[in-house]
């Protein structure tokens, strides 16, 4: 009796182990979201002097990877000026279908998506950016690429350029007080961007400013501590 006991107690605990192990995580390649775990996708950048571009991702893997994409919209971009602060934003004035996105790229299949920023950035003083664009798919978002951009003078577009100044004094919410190297004074207007730059400056901070001139007014997009 006691060896049954022993045989049966065995069983008894053995069982559901084995029951247990059988249950247990598959060593198939499975994955979940929507970039398979070893499908390899590559992104690249390319712009053209005259203002036209592409974006491509291309799966590098031996295996099918699907792309999801939260909405109508495929990429976004930014465009940064020399203190990093964001000049233009793809996304802002528009409006995407609000449903899921999706797209299969079979094994070394490419997707290009074009970029027409001659016609995007018109509105945009020229001068010396930096472009980022990146893919909104789920996963690939934190993957971005990213180029020196020069956005070229044409008839009617404004020109950023650059000054160093002295800050003296709000004016008004939309305006400024500065003392410009040759200590003379003048009063610039504020961009909506370049508004909350000023909201807690101290008086006397040395600054480099960036701004349009547009009938004779000095407009400031943004600022940077003067070296």
């Amino acid at each position: 009796m006691r060896i049954g006991n022993k045989i049966g107690l065995f069983l008894l605990f053995a069982i559901p182990f084995f029951i247990l192990a059988g249950c247990g995580s598959s060593a198939t390649d499975s994955t979940t979201g929507s970039v398979p775990e070893k499908a390899h996708l590559s992104t690249q950048l390319d712009v053209t002097a005259d203002g036209l571009g592409s974006f491509t991702i291309k799966n590098e893997s031996s295996e099918e990877a699907v792309l999801e994409m939260s909405s109508g919209q495929q990429i976004e971009f930014q465009l940064l000026n020399k203190a990093n602060a964001v000049i233009y934003t793809y996304s802002a004035n528009k409006l995407f279908i609000q449903e899921k996105q999706e797209k299969k790229l079979q094994p070394s299949e490419e997707w290009k998506i074009p970029l027409n920023l001659a016609e995007e950035l018109a509105g945009v003083p020229a001068g010396s950016y930096t472009l980022v664009v990146w893919s909104t798919a789920e996963g690939l978002n934190e993957q971005k690429e990213e180029v020196a951009y020069e956005l070229l003078k044409s008839p009617g577009k404004l020109v950023v350029q650059t000054q160093e100044v002295t800050f003296t004094g709000l004016v008004d919410p939309h305006s400024i007080e500065v003392k410009n190297l040759e200590g003379g004074m003048e009063v610039m207007q504020l961009s909506v961007v370049a508004r909350p730059q000023f909201e807690n400056l101290e008086k006397g901070t040395q600054l480099i400013i960036e701004y349009v001139e547009e009938n004779g007014q000095k407009i400031i997009q943004t600022t940077y501590p003067a070296e």
